[in-house]
């Protein structure tokens, strides 16, 4: 029953991630970088397909004792946080926390921090559930 709840959450919050980063980019001209919010657009399409992945993935897998759940919540809060942190960079033109789609933009050190620090957590939190998943793998036949 817990494996097929995560599928469900997982699968559920793909779509609406997925839902988000289709109305993000309706906003992608009113921001203040238009390209940053490209960025959170593609971003919430592409990690909420994957969300959709994983949780379809998600039953077929054999995880540690107790480690479903935690990672499954790890997963999509990282990957929403993500995309949070992009669109808030696109809102406020923060250059100096993403430089390549933000290049020649400054906002206030405050907002650049507020950008860069749930970007970094977001991606190390998701780059670690996949690792972890990872090293734990084991189909179930």
């Amino acid at each position: 029953p817990q494996m097929a709840r995560m599928t469900s959450l997982l699968c559920f919050a793909g779509v609406l991630l997925f839902l988000l980063g289709l109305l993000t980019g309706f906003a992608i001209p009113a921001l203040k970088v238009p390209r940053i919010g490209l960025s959170a657009h593609l971003a919430a399409t592409q990690m909420g397909i994957a969300l959709i992945a994983f949780g379809f993935l998600w039953e077929r897998l054999t995880f540690w004792n107790g480690w479903s759940a935690p990672l499954a919540h790890v997963l999509w809060i990282s990957f929403y946080v993500v995309w949070a942190a992009i669109l808030l960079g696109g809102i406020w033109g923060t250059g100096k926390a993403l430089p390549i789609a933000g290049a020649g933009h400054v906002a206030a050190k405050w907002q650049e921090q507020i950008t860069l620090l749930p970007l970094a957590l977001g991606s190390f939190g998701g780059l670690g559930v996949i690792v972890m998943l990872l090293i734990q793998w084991k189909w179930k036949a």
